[in-house]
């Protein structure tokens, strides 16, 4: 064998080894898991920042600000609201910018547990002209590996300023996530949320389930490979999505 390859081969190796070694940093800790949403905040003056992209080229941007440990601000765009230009069309992702504020109980311990609650709402400023907006509330609890969240959505949308409007409709939230002790940089996930549909210029509800694995690869970033579903879609129709996730703190 060559001594260049060898040279390769056991440099490789003895990086492997010394990154296995190192001690895994605290798990990057976010305002959703995949859609649902979690009641951690970020730290004052933290910056936290996600992107996404599907195998069909639908994608996700959004950027947030921590706000004295008790808020958060954030901005972005994403394609998780869908369309459909007649009723009982086949629905199609459309790009929405989105703004949320949040406003909650910083996490604590109590005990074994560690827990946090928040309000949060979010609004469309930019589109096609459709409108989707909702509060929330969610509660997170921590226990050695397990990460568990619940909370409770308000949604409404209309599909023009003078179109069909959804009203106020009341849907949970459920979120997990596992960090097996023997994987610490490795986090699977899994959650239930729900988004409106435009049917046509009917709104609706629909539900959206996912499941997905986030790896830890640096102190600040983590990337999620993830797989969603949703209301009336078949297996075949699950989108697969590449995330990396970000939080820099001041």
């Amino acid at each position: 064998m060559p001594r260049a390859l060898v040279i390769a081969v056991v440099g490789s190796l003895a990086i492997a080894r010394a990154a296995a070694a190192e001690p895994a940093p605290p798990p990057v800790l976010l305002d959703h898991v995949l859609t649902a949403p979690t009641a951690w905040l970020p730290e004052a003056g933290s910056v936290v920042g996600w992107t996404g992209l599907d195998h069909h080229g639908d994608g996700s941007i959004d950027l947030g600000y921590g706000l004295g440990g008790l808020a958060a601000v954030d901005v972005g765009a994403d394609t998780d609201v869908r369309a459909s230009t007649v009723a009982g069309g086949a629905p199609q992702p459309i790009a929405l910018g989105r703004a949320g504020f949040r406003l909650g109980v910083p996490r604590r311990r109590l005990g074994a547990v560690t827990v946090g609650a928040v309000v949060g709402a979010r609004a469309t400023f930019a589109g096609d002209g459709r409108r989707v907006s909702d509060l929330y509330v969610v509660a997170s609890a921590w226990l050695g590996p397990v990460r568990l969240h619940a909370g409770a959505d308000a949604f409404d949308g209309k599909a023009s300023s003078d179109g069909a409007r959804l009203g106020d409709t009341i849907r949970p939230s459920f979120g997990a996530e596992l960090t097996p002790p023997q994987y610490p940089r490795t986090t699977l996930l899994a959650d239930v949320a729900w988004l409106p549909r435009f049917d046509g210029a009917t709104p609706v509800v629909e539900y959206l389930a996912g499941g997905g694995v986030r790896y830890q690869a640096l102190a600040w970033g983590a990337i999620e490979l993830d797989v969603r579903a949703r209301e009336g879609e078949g297996l075949g129709d699950a989108r697969v999505m590449v995330r990396l996730d970000g939080v820099w703190a001041r």
